[in-house]
């Protein structure tokens, strides 16, 4: 059943209700099969740095974005491609803010 389908059976007031209940529930619901941890994001991406602190030119903040977001799939046992990409990209937007990269 599509979400947006309305109940034939509902009138007046009560469709109204419905559809503001339903209204609620898409606010609250982003349907994002992930939770990103920032306290650990940003202190992988650190080590990262790290590890390739001789060779700085080798961080890529799309590259590493794409592993963590791979890698949390994988783990979790998630094969959602949407899953992967909207992780990706907003790991990418949140690694972009950061000022730790010279």
């Amino acid at each position: 059943m599509d979400k947006r389908e309305e109940f034939s059976f509902l009138k007046g007031t009560w469709k109204q209700l419905n559809h503001k209940v339903n209204q609620l529930i898409d606010n609250l619901n982003d349907n994002k099969l992930y939770a990103i941890n920032y306290s650990n994001l940003k202190r992988r991406f650190i080590e990262e740095i790290e590890n390739y602190k001789n060779n700085p030119e080798l961080i890529d903040i799309e590259e590493f974005s794409m592993n963590y977001s791979f890698g949390y799939h994988a783990f979790n046992n998630i094969d959602d491609l949407l899953s992967k990409e909207a992780m990706f990209i907003e790991v990418k937007s949140y690694l972009r803010t950061l000022k730790i990269r010279a």
